[in-house]
């Protein structure tokens, strides 16, 4: 653990993965992009020692913060308690039902310095909940970020990127300097943009489970052709090169080059 200049009290904690920013400016900036007013419902995720929840306590319509480490409860039960549009969920947030806090309730927009470790079962977690949640604003590891966010054709284009744009509408806002957080990580970081796609642009036209089934495959072996990842599902490399032409792709083609439509097209392709 290592003592932080926010609170002579407290020491970060490395098993929850804790890096506290420590550049006000960014708060401003934060809330700017992610168009936090008192219209707004937030959800925060791990508010550490309240770097950004009180910008969001006053200029949201209700905040709820989820804290897992118990020494920062008392801590931000001090500074926070006050508010009456505020509340503070000891739990793991990982664990916790959400349908709970996002019952009867639309359009919740999300806000959170996460960490590393877990993005990606967050990111899951949330889009779980698209009914409820519209716009998911995260600070993560710049590399993540770059993949979530990126187009066909880019070396950053995985699984991922699919599972994310397969709901949802992404953008790389700004980058964050490591060394605006304390301890300083070993990577940048990245403020990331997901926004709901609420008409179901792609699953109005494919169920998720076939969807992912072809995806995982395509993925299944990123330095092979998709024709030979896609003989794992029964199809012969011939017929796959003939569908890929039939979409405008080479019998060399691979996942990455593939948006969510471009997939779905082909999916409609192969099974013609």
């Amino acid at each position: 653990m290592k003592k932080i200049n926010h609170n002579k009290n407290y020491a970060t904690k490395k098993k929850y993965g804790q890096n506290f920013l420590n550049d006000s400016s960014l708060s401003d900036k934060i809330l700017d992009v992610a168009s936090i007013n008192k219209n707004t419902e937030v959800l925060e995720i791990g508010p550490g020692l309240g770097f950004l929840t009180k910008k969001l306590i006053t200029n949201s319509k209700f905040l709820t913060s989820f804290e897992i480490d118990d020494d920062l409860i008392p801590i931000l039960k001090k500074k926070f308690g006050k508010y009456e549009n505020f509340d503070l969920v000891h739990r793991d947030f990982l664990e916790v039902d959400l349908s709970k806090f996002l019952e009867n309730k639309k359009d919740v927009k999300v806000v959170a310095n996460i960490p590393y470790y877990i993005t990606s079962p967050i990111i899951n977690k949330l889009i779980e909940y698209r009914e409820n949640i519209s716009e998911i604003y995260l600070m993560i590891q710049k590399e993540v970020a770059e993949r979530i966010s990126s187009k066909p054709h880019s070396k950053n284009m995985s699984l991922l990127t699919h599972a994310v744009q397969f709901y949802a509408e992404t953008e790389y806002l700004f980058t964050v300097p490591k060394e605006k957080f304390d301890p300083v990580p070993r990577v940048d970081s990245a403020f990331l943009g997901i926004k709901i796609l609420k008409n179901k642009k792609y699953e109005s036209q494919i169920s998720e489970e076939k969807y992912f089934k072809y995806l995982r495959e395509a993925f299944s072996n990123k330095r092979k052709s998709i024709s030979n990842n896609l003989s794992n599902l029964g199809f012969s490399k011939d017929f796959v090169k003939e569908c890929l032409k039939k979409v405008g792709k080479t019998e060399l083609s691979r996942a990455e080059e593939f948006s969510v439509q471009g997939f779905i097209d082909f999916i409609g392709i192969l099974e013609g």
